[in-house]
């Protein structure tokens, strides 16, 4: 890929039958896990539509439980609290529960998510109103009987459109299956009101495609992972072009492409309707036809997580930094930055990462044998990299806990980069098809307003807090990826981890 081509891509569209239809004809079709998102609302006034979106389950006029953060939220100058429930309280009891403190800063710890189940049993329907971790508690909280209406606040993540909820247990992210929305709301007007640093995480949310495509792939080509599917991947990768060309426009530049047409997302029968920027009518303001049309490749993006059974189509290594630094936060009762823009910048390093191997390769290193690490020695690593934010030893025991079925995978056959090793021109190609370099990532994330240091963050990340993030990405969590690869051919120990670092912002254009 090359800036050449971020003009490329056709204006993206979501049709949740087309894309069932992709599915089914794929070659892995069989693996695949169903797309059980019910339906997309989407479009001007869908808010509007809440009301008859809930009433097509039966059991709402039992009760309507809201949850929602304390964060005050407005559509041109309207409450968006006393907009939804007007809407739904022309047929149904409301109940608007507020989650976490006063601040709005939700986290979805054991405490909030049990105090959301309890709020949630025996209500007709859930609806979910605000952020990503607002969403994947309400996933959590509705369980598999209760109905599930998702409306979507920002273009902040791509959690808003899979069966999962990223929960904390013990202080550690993890992502857990829960449940697809029923249905998911989505206004433009609703997501335009967000602030637009919030919309923008977005960007660097999606940026991760270009990393965590290629670190899936990996995971499958040493048979770390049999869930690698191109046509799932590819649902949202090939959006990739097009989610740079947007990355301007999300910033105040120029429409990403003067009177396309999007559509709304069918699947249940929605009927069709052009959004602004559509054709029929003059072009509205151009951040609305760019955060909606962001809004569909997150869609795609979870929905992409969905089939797989998986995150891993969406979160590699980057992912595992941020989570890093976002547990870091926690522990020490800071705010952070948001998700998507730590996983903007932790992308460009994951590219840097990847150049560094793919050149360390080059020079002969996967004809070395793989440096399996001692499970010993993994755990007291692991502790001593937790010690600092959880003195108590549990974070590191959660940790270890998954990072040793990782070991066990590895330490299973004789050699775990014997099919790598077979294939590695074919295997290499590929990969580069799908990685992108950290300047062109830097390229659009500066476009798009975002950060491309951890020390320029909204809220800073210092040096030393970057590398210890970096430095031990692959101790968090059992999937396989780039810096597990590293390990494995021995290049990555202190001087590489600082080479990469090096690289990312020399590359970045930082210095």
């Amino acid at each position: 890929m090359n800036t050449q081509e971020w003009s490329a891509g056709q204006p993206v569209r979501l049709d949740l039958d087309v894309l069932r239809g992709e599915l089914a004809a794929s070659p892995g079709a069989a693996r695949l896990r169903s797309l059980d998102l019910g339906r997309v609302i989407e479009g001007d006034g869908a808010l509007d539509e809440l009301a008859r979106a809930v009433a097509e389950f039966p059991r709402s006029c039992a009760g309507v439980v809201v949850l929602a953060a304390a964060t005050p939220m407005t559509v041109a100058d309207r409450d968006l609290q006393a907009e939804a429930t007007e809407v739904l309280g022309r047929g149904f009891g409301v109940d608007w529960v507020t989650l976490g403190p006063p601040d709005g800063q939700v986290h979805a710890d054991e405490a909030t998510v049990a105090a959301a189940c309890q709020a949630a049993r025996g209500a007709g329907c859930v609806v979910t109103i605000g952020s990503g971790t607002i969403t994947d508690i309400g996933k959590a909280a509705a369980g598999r009987g209760t109905p599930l209406v998702v409306v979507q606040t920002a273009t902040s993540v791509n959690g808003y459109a899979d069966p999962f909820s990223v929960l904390l247990h013990h202080g550690v992210k993890r992502t857990s299956p829960s449940r697809w929305p029923d249905t998911l709301l989505v206004d433009p007007a609703i997501l335009c009101a967000a602030p637009a640093e919030l919309n923008r995480a977005g960007v660097g949310d999606l940026v991760s495609m270009f990393t965590s495509t290629a670190d899936w792939y990996l995971a499958g080509a040493v048979d770390a992972d049999p869930s690698y599917d191109q046509a799932v991947a590819r649902l949202s990768r090939r959006h990739g072009a097009r989610l740079l060309a947007l990355a301007a426009s999300l910033a105040g530049g120029q429409d990403a492409e003067p009177g396309s047409s999007v559509m709304t997302g069918t699947g249940t029968g929605t009927a069709a309707e052009p959004l602004p920027g559509g054709s029929g009518g003059s072009s509205p303001p151009v951040s609305t036809a760019a955060v909606a049309e962001l809004a569909r490749i997150l869609t795609l993006s979870g929905i992409a997580m969905g089939v797989a059974g998986s995150t891993a189509p969406s979160s590699g290594m980057e992912h595992a930094i941020s989570h890093l630094l976002e547990m870091t936060d926690t522990a020490r009762g800071r705010h952070g930055s948001y998700h998507g823009t730590k996983v903007g910048v932790a992308s460009i390093v994951a590219a840097a990462t990847w150049a560094h191997v793919r050149r360390r390769i080059g020079e002969g290193a996967l004809d070395r044998p793989a440096r399996i690490p001692d499970p010993d020695q993994a755990r007291d690593r692991i502790s001593q990299a937790f010690t600092a934010i959880d003195a108590s030893g549990a974070m590191a025991a959660e940790c270890f806990a998954d990072y040793a079925r990782k070991l066990a995978l590895l330490a299973a056959g004789s050699d775990p980069l014997a099919s790598l090793r077979k294939g590695w021109e074919g295997h290499d190609a590929a990969l580069g098809e799908m990685l992108a370099s950290p300047a062109e990532l830097a390229a659009a994330l500066g476009l798009a307003g975002l950060p491309v240091r951890f020390a320029a963050l909204p809220d800073p990340v210092s040096d030393d807090e970057a590398r210890w993030a970096v430095a031990n990405c692959a101790l968090l969590r059992s999937r396989f990826g780039v810096a597990d690869l590293a390990m494995l051919l021995g290049c990555w120990e202190d001087d590489d981890v600082d080479e990469v670092l090096a690289d990312a912002a020399v590359l970045a254009g930082q210095r």
